[in-house]
C-alpha cells in the first residue's frame, strides 16, 4: 500500500466535498462530486486494508461496498450511499437533472460518512497516515 496515495486520495475526497457546496455551480456538478468524495474516500480505505481496485464493470459499487464492510457501517448507511451513486449515474439518462432536494440528501450522507472514514484511519492507521503527510 502506498501511504501517500492514501493521504491524496482523503484530501482529494475533502475537496470535493467542499466543491459540493458551492451553489454557483450546477446541481449536476456539484452531484458528481459528491459522489467522488464517497469514492475516493473508499479508495483510501481499500487501499489501507490492501485490496486492489480494478475499472471492472461495478468496480464503483464493489467499492462503496468493501469499504462500509471495513468500517463496519450498517446496511443503511451503505443503502444510502448506494442511491447516491445510483442518482449520480442518472446523468447518462437523456434529460435527467439533479433535484435540489436529492441533493441536499447526498449531502447530509456523505460528511457524516466522510467523519466515519477519518475516524476510522484515526483507529486503525494512524501511523499510515503520518508517514503519508511526512516530506
Amino acid at each position: 500500500m502506498n501511504a501517500r496515495d492514501v493521504v491524496q486520495w482523503l484530501s482529494q475526497s475533502q475537496a470535493k466535498l467542499q466543491d459540493a457546496g458551492q451553489t454557483t455551480i450546477s446541481n449536476g456538478t456539484r452531484m458528481d462530486a459528491t459522489w467522488d468524495a464517497v469514492l475516493l474516500a473508499c479508495m483510501a480505505v481499500a487501499c489501507a486494508q490492501g485490496w486492489r481496485m480494478t475499472s471492472d464493470r461495478g468496480h464503483h459499487v464493489v467499492v462503496l461496498e468493501g469499504a462500509c464492510h471495513a468500517l463496519g457501517l450498517s446496511e443503511l448507511r451503505f443503502d444510502e450511499l448506494d442511491i447516491l451513486r445510483d442518482w449520480r449515474n442518472r446523468k447518462y439518462r437523456a434529460g435527467y437533472s439533479v433535484d435540489t432536494d436529492e441533493l441536499a440528501e447526498a449531502l447530509e450522507w456523505v460528511a457524516p460518512f466522510l467523519r466515519d472514514v477519518a475516524t476510522w484511519f484515526d483507529e486503525n492507521h494512524r501511523a499510515m497516515i503520518k508517514r503519508g503527510v511526512a516530506p
